[in-house]
């Protein structure tokens, strides 16, 4: 009996020891994260106490990097699940699918949006609107609603690049992280399944006061046709309680912006402009008259500039030749609860 008693007291000795080497090895078990869906509260139609298309008040500025052709991390393509255009799909697709288009050789056919997602910082402790990050879902909804291909983004902060990345696996974005905290608040986003990064850079653009920002433009390749086009997103400064008397910066930004429009067009290259402009008439007759840019809304420069009706802060342009069709000013109950700007999406045939 003794002998028993030795033994077994001599193999839970080992056992112990085993076990908590493990753990010395291998440190605490780490609880699992765990992901909860937020309601995203209904909203009136009156959103003028959000302040509108007022950007970020207290911008994230990082120095002016030197332009990179570096792209931003490759995402896993995941499934997708393909929605009418106009429809409101039952589930919040993966990945939102584009339109299916068998463009002639040498053409291209998709759709492409102008997307303010409203950031973090302006909805932190909000009563009326969820979170940044909670507010992605629906954002992801809109762009497989409109069935975007390519998009720009706006107040892009770091929380909501983060669920983009989690939620939207077929995506990929430049900047995103790779110049800088601030420049991925402007980033062009677009679907790995049909589209792939040729080149990228940046470009400085003076944001509130004039402290200038990395602005992203990206030559992409559309893989059905092998077709290329230069994509660029913007973000002008606006006038807001904190910063007043902007004009003098968003004319430098339009400036700035006019320039890099004629070097690309210089290339022979369809190219397609997206932003929050902060200006309505302004903008379109500058950018119109000082480059060969057709607006998505319509309008036209001549003799006398006449301005797309209604005339939004939130533009797509393109260059001359392609056909824009389907041009949307989405003010949906889903785009409200989601940024305190319409969703401006159009659709785009560059030919063959």
């Amino acid at each position: 009996m003794l002998e028993k008693f030795v033994t077994t007291m001599a193999l839970l000795t080992i056992a112990c020891a085993s076990v908590g080497g493990w753990v010395w090895v291998q440190g605490p078990p780490v609880p699992g994260s765990e992901t909860s869906s937020v309601a995203q509260p209904t909203l009136a139609d009156d959103t003028r106490d959000l302040g509108y298309g007022y950007g970020n008040p207290e911008p994230d500025v990082t120095a002016e990097p030197a332009p990179s052709t570096a792209p931003s991390p490759r995402l896993t393509t995941g499934p997708t699940r393909t929605a009418p255009r106009g429809s409101t799909p039952s589930s919040i697709p993966v990945a939102p699918a584009p339109v299916a288009a068998t463009p002639a050789q040498g053409g291209a056919d998709f759709t492409v949006a102008t997307f303010n997602l409203l950031g973090s910082s302006h909805t932190k402790g909000s009563h009326t609107r969820a979170s940044g990050p909670a507010r992605m879902t629906g954002a992801l909804e809109i762009l497989a609603q409109h069935q975007v291909s390519v998009v720009g983004l706006q107040e892009f902060q770091s929380d909501q690049r983060a669920a983009f990345r989690s939620g939207a696996p077929g995506w990929e974005t430049y900047p995103g992280e790779s110049v800088g905290h601030g420049a991925g608040e402007n980033s062009v986003a677009w679907r790995s399944d049909t589209w792939e990064l040729v080149k990228a850079a940046v470009v400085a653009i003076p944001y509130f006061n004039g402290r200038e920002r990395s602005m992203p433009y990206v030559l992409l390749r559309n893989k059905a046709s092998g077709t290329q086009a230069y994509f660029s997103n913007f973000h002008n400064p606006a006038d807001t309680n904190q910063f007043r008397n902007q004009q003098r910066w968003r004319d430098e930004a339009t400036t700035r912006e006019i320039e890099l429009f004629n070097r690309l067009a210089a290339t022979g290259v369809p190219q397609f402009v997206t932003g929050d402009m902060n200006e309505r008439s302004e903008y379109f007759c500058r950018v119109t008259a000082g480059t060969t840019l057709v607006a998505a809304a319509g309008g036209s420069t001549g003799t006398a500039c006449q301005p797309p009706k209604p005339t939004q802060i939130d533009w797509i342009l393109g260059s001359k030749g392609v056909t824009f069709s389907d041009f949307t000013i989405d003010r949906s109950a889903l785009a409200r609860r989601t940024t305190d700007h319409p969703v401006v999406v159009a659709h785009v045939t560059i030919p063959s």
